[in-house]
Order: C-alpha cells, then sequence, then structure tokens
C-alpha cells in the first residue's frame, strides 16, 4: 500500500484538531466501495467453508465404494469436520486476537486449501478421517473471523446489513457445491495412478470445491488489517492509514479526510508477552473478560441461541434433498406430515444398508441448488431489513417464526406446504446464525471479540455434530415431541435475546 499523508491540506490549516473516537473515524471514512469489496470477499470465506461442508455428502455418497465404507464409518467422517471446528476454535480466536484477523483467515485459507488436495488421494477411512478432521480445524477460522473482520470495517447502522450479505455466500456455497457435484459425477472417466489406486471424478469434487478459497486467500494480500485490530495494537498510525485509504476510495482521491488521530480504545491495554508465561498470561487476557460481567451473560445468551440455531439448520440441512424428494412425490390422496416423511426415511435407509450403490438421484442436487436459492433470498430480505432495524428485535422475530414453521409442520398435510415449512425453519434458523455473529461483533471489545465470536461459533459446532448423529434416533423414537422441543428451543431463544441490550 502506498504511503498516505496524514498532514492536513494547507486550506485546512485553521481546522481544531481532536482525537476520533474509532467509530466517529469511521463514520467520517464513509460508504462505499470499499466496503462492498470487502463484504464480497469475506463472504467468500464463508462461502469457502460451506464449500468443505457440503462436498463431503456428496463425496461419500459417490465415492463410499471406493473407500471400503460401511454406514458407521460414512456417518463418522461426515461429522468429523464439525469436530475439528469445534476443537480449534479458541486456538484460531486466540490467534485472530494477538496476531491479526487478515493473517488468520489468510493462512486458515490456504491450510484449507492444502487439506482438501490431499483429500482427494485418501485411501480409506483412517485417512479420509483424519484428513477431513485438519479441514475443520483450518476452516474454524473462516468460518468465524470473517464475520469480526468484516463487523470492524462497517459503521454500527450498516454492521449488521453486510454481514447478512456476506452470508448470502454459504447458500451460494450449497448452489455451487451441488451445481459442481452434479456436473463432475455426471463422468465416469477413471485414471489409474497405480496398481491399487484408481482417480476417479468425485475426488476431484475436493479440489474444485476447495478453490475459491484459495483464491479468496491469495486476494487476502491485497486487503489491510481490520483498523480497529491495529489501534488495539497501538499501532495508531497504521490505523489511521488504512481508515485514510477506506476514506480515499469512497470519496475519491482529491478529498481529504478530517480526522488527524484516534482515541485508543477505553480498557484496551495489549503488551506483548514472550515465553509460556507470556503466552498464559495473553490466553488468560483475552478469555477472561468474556467470563466477567457484562460480557459473561452476552456470552451465554449468544452461545445459547447460537446452539439452537446450528442444531437445527445443520442437523436438518442434512435430511433436506431427501425429505423434499419424498415429500414431493407424494401421490396419496391424504398427504402427509413430516413425521410420517422422516420415519419413512429412516426405515427406506436400512433397507438400503447392505447395498454398496454409488448413485445420486437428480432430485437430490436439484433440491439442494433449490435449498441454496432459497437461502440467498433470504439473506438478501435480511440484509435490507437490517439497514433499518438493528439486529436485535429482527433476531426475536426470526426466531419465533421458525418455531412457529415447526409446530405447523405436525398439522399441515398438504405436500408443498410441508416442503415450504421446513424450508422456513431451516432458513430462519440459518439466518439466526448470522443474527447472532452480527451482535456478537457489537457486543464486545476489539481484543477479545475475535474469541468471542470463535468461541460461540464452536458452541454451535459441536451441536450440529451431535444433533446430526442423534437426530434419525429421536425422529424414529418421538417424532412429534421432539419437533414440540424444538420448537420450544426456537421459542426460548427468542425470549433470551430481549435481555441483549
Amino acid at each position: 500500500m502506498a504511503a498516505i499523508t496524514l498532514e492536513p491540506p494547507p486550506h485546512a490549516i485553521e481546522l481544531k484538531k481532536r482525537s476520533h473516537s474509532y467509530e466517529e473515524a469511521l463514520e467520517l471514512a464513509g460508504f462505499g466501495p470499499a466496503q462492498y469489496v470487502l463484504t464480497f470477499l469475506s463472504g467468500c470465506c464463508l462461502m469457502a467453508a460451506m464449500n468443505e461442508s457440503i462436498v463431503i455428502s456428496f463425496v461419500l455418497s459417490a465415492g463410499h465404494c471406493d473407500l471400503g465404507l460401511d454406514a458407521r464409518q460414512v456417518g463418522m467422517i461426515g461429522g468429523v469436520i464439525f469436530l475439528g471446528i469445534m476443537l480449534s476454535s479458541f486456538f484460531w480466536g486466540y490467534q485472530a486476537d494477538t496476531r491479526g484477523r487478515k493473517t488468520v483467515l489468510q493462512c486458515a485459507l490456504f491450510a484449507t486449501t492444502a487439506c482438501s488436495v490431499a483429500s482427494s488421494f485418501a485411501t480409506g477411512f483412517t485417512s479420509m478421517a483424519l484428513l477431513r478432521f485438519a479441514a475443520g480445524m483450518c476452516v474454524s477460522a473462516s468460518s468465524a473471523i470473517a464475520y469480526t473482520y468484516l463487523g470492524e470495517f462497517c459503521t454500527g447502522q450498516r454492521r449488521g446489513q453486510m454481514v447478512a450479505y456476506a452470508a448470502m455466500m454459504i447458500s451460494f456455497g450449497i448452489v455451487y457445491g451441488a451445481s459442481i457435484s452434479w456436473w463432475i459425477l455426471s463422468y465416469d472417466w477413471r485414471v489409474q495412478l497405480t496398481d491399487s489406486f484408481v482417480y476417479r471424478p468425485w475426488r476431484l469434487l475436493f479440489i474444485l470445491c476447495t478453490i475459491p478459497g484459495f483464491l479468496v486467500g491469495v486476494a487476502f494480500y491485497c486487503l489491510p488489517e481490520s483498523p480497529k485490530f491495529l489501534l488495539s495494537q497501538n499501532r495508531s498510525t497504521e490505523a489511521l492509514q488504512v481508515l485514510t485509504k477506506m476514506y480515499q476510495l469512497n470519496n475519491g482521491r482529491e478529498k481529504y479526510y478530517e480526522v488527524y488521530e484516534l482515541t485508543p480504545e477505553v480498557g484496551v491495554s495489549m503488551t506483548t508477552k514472550k515465553g509460556w508465561d507470556g503466552v498464559r498470561q495473553s490466553l488468560k487476557d483475552q478469555t477472561a473478560p468474556l467470563l466477567e460481567r457484562p460480557y459473561l451473560g452476552y456470552f451465554a445468551i449468544c452461545c445459547t441461541n447460537c446452539i439452537i440455531s446450528f442444531a437445527i439448520y445443520g442437523g436438518f440441512c442434512l435430511w433436506f434433498p431427501q425429505i423434499m424428494n419424498q415429500v414431493l412425490s407424494d401421490t396419496s390422496g391424504k398427504g402427509t406430515v413430516a413425521c410420517k416423511v422422516l420415519q419413512g426415511n429412516k426405515s427406506g435407509q436400512n433397507q438400503n444398508d447392505t447395498q454398496c450403490s454409488e448413485t445420486i438421484q437428480q432430485e437430490t442436487f436439484y433440491y439442494t441448488i433449490v435449498l441454496g436459492f432459497i437461502g440467498m433470498f433470504c439473506s438478501l430480505v435480511l440484509s435490507l431489513v437490517l439497514r433499518r432495524v438493528s439486529s436485535k428485535p429482527v433476531m426475536i422475530f426470526n426466531m419465533a417464526i421458525a418455531g412457529t414453521a415447526g409446530i405447523l409442520l405436525q398439522f399441515v398435510t398438504n405436500s408443498y406446504a410441508v416442503a415450504v415449512l421446513f424450508s422456513v425453519e431451516i432458513m430462519f434458523c440459518a439466518m439466526g446464525v448470522t443474527l447472532i455473529n452480527a451482535s456478537a461483533v457489537s457486543l464486545f471489545p476489539t481484543h477479545v471479540k475475535g474469541m468471542a465470536t470463535s468461541l460461540i461459533n464452536m458452541t454451535g459446532r459441536f451441536s450440529t455434530f451431535l444433533f446430526s448423529s442423534v437426530v434419525g434416533m429421536l425422529m424414529a423414537q418421538s417424532c412429534h415431541l421432539t419437533f414440540y422441543v424444538l420448537s420450544g428451543l426456537l421459542f426460548l431463544s427468542s425470549a433470551l435475546t430481549l435481555l441483549l441490550p
């Protein structure tokens, strides 16, 4: 980045200089092309995380015979990426708050690419599980820190809106992953690399789905570090240079930025710590504020809301293609209800457990793509709403609607109405995740913001890992009760949000 003069123009010498807070400086930097570019690339980070989650479902369906996997091993590999995300969240949060948002995002994106390329050469259960676990540990950063990075370039008025715009790319990741899989898996070529190793189309999916993340990592070389992070590190001159550059991009280079000094954030004192004792003290500094009032209450509420949203969004999303296929194929005069579909799906799976079939029905790709487009539309609507309304009332309304949809699923018999209600519950929970991250970026101070968003998303990912593993059993044993409990949790989430500032 070219050197930027911080001196006032000659005609402004008479202007009274004063120190500006970060929010004031950000407001004066304006809103425009700089934030839109950052929103797009931050959204691509989120898309890269989704790509790693969605590709494995298609890979396992098409390649489990080559890998010699049974149903139990397929389930373990499908969930191990969430375990990796959960276990590495604390580490990435600490790194983001001490080394920088941009640096962590770049390292994580390149490491994820390496793990995905290596995954395409896995030969069995052990190697695939270890590589997907490693990919989960890497992708954990891009799925959480991207929210923090983007939020620190936006004012409070625009923050929720731009986070929602970025979240559109998560749904686009679903569309991209399903479309690429549909295209690649339509071929049946084979490349004999060794006597015992054959490279088939499903292996290429790993590479094609990780390319967007790699390109974003390269693009980040042209982006600045978060000025709010720089300010928290007592690097105010660098922070001011970034803000000045933003101002010039948004308003034109011939205009002069009115901010010449930044006020350090109250309560933030970052000092360099060396050695193991320094690392332990630094970890304590990054975590302890989250366990103190008032942040403890905010942190607990955000974690609870994230657990509920991720469990329903992640758990049901895995079922969605099969649910849609059976619901829309129902031709009985009486129609069907959600529990009949889910329990029928369960029994249908058991009948085929002994067969090794690599065939994926085209409807699976089609309905997954439809779900992605629905998610993009919902995120677009959410971003427009957040331009005028804060995230708190939207979150309250959002979770209440999702809970209502879950209850109505027990009574609606029209096949298309059931499909719509399933889509509403899943996508409104997905929007809940976006709203929770938007709130977290605003609620916590800069020096613990990365840790807070990482730990909040860690709890959510754990709930996805847990719920996706037991949802089949719960639906088989007590489907109606499960839906009522989940809806009750969504209403609880709506009520808890009332306690946030």
